[in-house]
């Protein structure tokens, strides 16, 4: 019997061996899982604080979490500039436009009790809204309905406009009052308005305020006790917003009341908060999988031209990978979030000052963490020649352009409103922008010759644009201006409450700067209009009867937005 105890010892010592060989390899890859978020987290850190540099300056609540767990959690800079508090990543900020996935979410979960029907027209709802042609609930939602955005009219956004209780009745029947700017489904065009509406509806429908439905059915539920739809109650540890003024000056941001933005943008919430939201929402905890799905599905024109945005989320990709998210902006405060369901990657950045571009800013994060390469192919030799196919004005839509120049070898896109940005070619027929990871494929007709364009960035659906016959536009011709006739307009100009245009002389320089954006050069091409050189911009100063420079126009994206003369 000994031989036999003597195997059996043996062979328990050998599964022990391969017990402890296993949990070495176990350990050896735990440590190697957590060096890795480790470097992760560093290397997050890094872009954020060279975004965020000063702890005396407003700055950002951050969370990034993949597969559940938090990669990144953390404030940068300070919540208020008066008593220098840090902003801690608990901290309630206003979210803005993030609101409009709790309007959206509320609108399915009334679709999917049987109480409100997406293809009915929202006269359905709200009996007394008349408008030219029918428009839907859904049209609400998707942005395509026509009817104006009330943040478009400016005797509704002024400053102290915006610090009025404002019924909700009331506000109803001025958007009713306004002519529309399309016929419904025709065009694309980003609407407060119809969130306003469907707060209405949701309203109607339901007996109860917004808030009173936004709070029961999901701010209670899922435990988001930060979270408000307004400001009636105290909020403890809020962020301040700030409007900046200067290069390193800030002022306090004006005040919105919430029944201003209402359904459209007037939640405050904490990045956890909004954490706990998008998991019960991607796990269908509110509304089902089925009408969530149509949520983030592109909007279809009646063209048939698709849009990169569902209900109340914008549609973009990190790689090759849909990612789901929106930002917010309201006086004082910008912000944005975007998950990515492949990966689970989780990213949320709430700003307390205007003039960052958060959506940028959460989408180099959240390509950090999935992986993404940012290395570019190399630049291919083309000849002049080559380059001429391209050049043209291209139709992205019925109010956008992008025309495609050569200058001094090399070409240039420039998009309705936009910035010039150089682009090279990697292959022939496909180019890169040298400044982002964008790129161009040119298509050509059965003839060989250059036909259209189609631009991939980080929205869902690709942008089409047909080469048209137009000529490119010439290039503005700069003028020698007498300095005492600019100083006439020099001031601060108020394009909308809390954005205002500054206009000075240095020496021979003729400068401007928007709110919270660098200072740019503007150059003369009559006495009182002038153009930028890296936008497509132009601003012509307006006189009185009695020659009193009182206002200024600027002229960009194909609008024309006045601005009044405030100091």
């Amino acid at each position: 019997m000994k031989p036999v105890r003597n195997e059996m010892r043996l062979k328990a010592n050998l599964i022990r061996m391969k017990i402890f060989r296993l949990l070495l390899l176990l350990i050896g890859f735990t440590l190697s899982a957590q060096a890795q978020p480790s470097t992760l987290t560093s290397d997050l850190d890094k872009i954020l604080a060279e975004r965020f540099p000063s702890a005396i300056e407003p700055g950002a609540a951050v969370l990034v979490m993949h597969k559940g767990k938090p990669v990144l959690r953390k404030g940068y800079g300070a919540a208020n500039l008066e008593t220098k508090a840090p902003i801690q990543p608990d901290m309630v900020f206003r979210i803005g436009s993030i609101t409009k996935q709790f309007t959206s979410t509320a609108i399915l979960k009334l679709v999917q009790e049987g109480k409100i029907n997406l293809k009915d027209p929202i006269t359905n709802y709200l009996p007394d809204f008349k408008t030219p042609l029918p428009v839907t609930v859904e049209q609400l939602l998707n942005h395509t309905s026509g009817i104006k955005s009330y943040t478009s009219i400016p005797e509704k956004m002024n400053t102290e406009s915006k610090k009025e209780n404002v019924a909700v009745a009331d506000m109803v029947s001025f958007i009713q009052k306004q002519q529309t700017d399309f016929a419904p489904g025709e065009q694309w065009l980003y609407n407060n308005s119809g969130y306003y509406l469907l707060g209405a509806i949701i309203e109607k429908v339901s007996g109860k305020t917004y808030k009173q439905y936004i709070t029961d059915n999901f701010f209670k539920p899922l435990g988001m006790k930060s979270s408000f739809v307004d400001d009636a109650q105290p909020i403890s540890k809020i962020a301040t917003g700030y409007t900046r003024i200067a290069a390193n000056e800030f002022a306090v941001a004006d005040y919105v009341h919430p029944t201003i933005p209402y359904a459209a943008g007037s939640i405050f919430s904490t990045v956890d908060d909004l954490y706990k939201w998008n998991q019960a929402v991607f796990s269908f905890k509110l509304v089902n999988k089925a009408l969530m799905e149509v949520a983030w599905t592109p909007t279809k024109l009646n063209s048939g031209a698709l849009e990169s945005y569902g209900y109340g989320w914008q549609l973009g990709r990190i790689g090759e990978q849909k990612a789901i998210g929106h930002g917010g902006g309201i006086d004082g405060f910008v912000t944005f979030e975007v998950f990515v369901p492949a990966q689970q990657i989780y990213v949320c950045i709430l700003v307390n000052t205007v003039g960052v571009n958060t959506e940028e800013i959460a989408y180099t994060l959240a390509e950090r963490v999935a992986g993404v390469s940012g290395q570019k192919p190399a630049a291919m030799v083309m000849d002049e020649k080559a380059l001429r196919e391209y050049i043209g004005v291209y139709q992205v839509n019925p109010r956008e352009e992008r025309v495609i120049r050569l200058k001094d070898g090399k070409l240039y896109s420039q998009r309705t409103g936009g910035n010039m940005q150089a682009i090279f070619p990697v292959t022939t027929d496909q180019f890169m922008f040298e400044e982002s990871s964008s790129r161009i494929n040119f298509r050509r007709d059965a003839e060989g010759r250059v036909s259209s364009m189609e631009v991939i960035n980080r929205s869902w659906v690709n942008a089409e644009a047909k080469k048209t016959n137009k000529a490119i536009p010439q290039e503005r011709t700069e003028i020698k201006l007498d300095a005492a006739i600019f100083d006439r307009y020099v001031g601060e100009y108020e394009l909308a409450p809390g954005f205002i245009l500054k206009i000075w002389r240095e020496g021979e320089r003729f400068m401007t700067q928007a709110t919270g954006q660098a200072p740019l050069p503007i150059f003369p091409e009559s006495e009182t209009q002038f153009f930028l050189k890296v936008v497509d911009a132009q601003v012509r100063f307006n006189s009185d009867e009695t020659g009193n420079v009182n206002s200024l126009t600027l002229f960009q994206g194909g609008r024309e937005m006045p601005a009044k003369k405030v100091k």
